[in-house]
């Protein structure tokens, strides 16, 4: 008795369509991931040049959610390359972008902080080592300790710590007295207060 064959001739023939259709859009997938490929890594540099120059304690997370951007950049192209049908996932996409917005108008003050850093970071309105003082409120000054996402440590003349959220720093006068640093950037600074201070 002879036996079946595994797959009948519609199946067969099915397979050699599929088949077809991913070699023929093939080339235009490798472009895709080969254009991906070289953003990420050139974004990559970018960060870590940008890291160099400002702090390097902002890199590492930058740069995991460069990586996850780029990823999902690239699935969606090489679903474009073999005209997948996206429909659904942008409507996916465009209630997630909805929601974000909602979240970005509630954690409005948090993002707006984090925004202060990046500009404290590059346009250097103070060092750690500066002794700062605001006009508004009156009394309120010290010694700036150390420098995160969301607050600037000061440490008064009492030796108590007081967290300023940076977007105060581009909403009221700030006095500022220099500290003898010699040549070391805030980049080095920063770094030296993380090995020394792992908590603050």
């Amino acid at each position: 008795m002879n036996s079946l064959p595994f797959f009948d001739q519609s199946t067969l023939g099915e397979i050699k369509r599929i088949s077809m259709h991913a070699i023929s859009h093939l080339p235009r997938a490798l472009v895709y991931i080969l254009i991906v490929t070289i953003a990420y890594f050139v974004a990559k540099r970018l960060i870590k040049l940008v890291a160099t120059h400002t702090s390097t304690t902002f890199a590492n997370p930058t740069l995991k959610a460069t990586k996850y951007f780029f990823v999902f950049a690239g699935i969606i192209l090489v679903c474009s390359a073999y005209e997948a049908n996206l429909s659904n996932l942008w409507t996916m996409i465009g209630g997630v972008a909805a929601l974000i917005a909602v979240g970005f108008v509630a954690v409005w003050s948090v993002l707006s902080n984090l925004s202060c850093t990046v500009l404290i970071l590059f346009f250097r309105p103070f060092e750690v080592g500066d002794e700062i003082e605001f006009t508004d409120p009156a009394g309120l000054k010290g010694k700036v300790v150390n420098l995160n996402f969301a607050y600037t440590t000061l440490r008064g003349d009492d030796g108590r710590l007081v967290q300023i959220p940076n977007n105060l720093f581009f909403q009221r006068i700030v006095k500022r007295r220099l500290a003898q640093r010699g040549d070391t950037t805030l980049a080095e600074q920063l770094h030296k207060k993380e090995d020394t201070h792992p908590f603050i």
